[in-house]
């Protein structure tokens, strides 16, 4: 593909739908931005060796998929030293996370299953792809991403079955 604007075009048809699944997988505005920037800055150098017949919103999604796991990763290193280096981030973290599970419902259980659990669980229930396409995204096999799913929605049955027992 050669014309840009077919990019522009799909941005403004899918921005919001791929701008939802990198908040849905970040929790974090500015991280689920930077990863959308990221994920376009991308496409661009590589849109002119992009085939007519491939699927761009396969495509977004499976570079955004990428860019938000790296976003997780480097999230990870950063809270692993600066939770060495500070018992006050400590139990900031710990108020925090109080705060969101009272406040987020949905979004705090989520963050509870692993990334590709969550991954998988997204793509499937909000953005609609089938197991087949969810594999490539993510590039594995579509046996595995079924094996995530059913144990993304059994962790989820769990976590809303305590959280019924602790309001009755």
């Amino acid at each position: 593909m050669n014309e840009k604007s077919e990019l522009l075009e799909f941005l403004e048809k899918q921005g919001g739908a791929l701008m939802s699944f990198a908040m849905s997988m970040l929790g974090n505005r500015a991280e689920a931005e930077d990863a959308c920037q990221d994920m376009v800055a991308q496409m661009l150098k590589h849109w002119e060796a992009v085939d007519d017949d491939q699927n761009l919103k396969s495509w977004a999604f499976t570079i955004l998929y990428r860019k938000c796991l790296d976003q997780l990763k480097k999230r990870r290193r950063f809270l692993g030293f600066f939770r060495t280096a500070s018992e006050f981030y400590q139990e900031a973290e710990r108020e925090q996370n109080k705060k969101t599970l009272k406040e987020y419902g949905l979004d705090s259980l989520l963050g509870r299953l692993k990334p590709r659990e969550k991954s998988c669980l997204l793509l499937w229930a909000q953005e609609g792809y089938n197991t087949e396409e969810i594999a490539r995204i993510m590039n594995c096999a579509p046996g595995t991403v079924r094996v995530h799913l059913f144990q993304a929605r059994k962790k989820l049955k769990k976590m809303v079955e305590k959280s019924d027992e602790k309001k009755d």
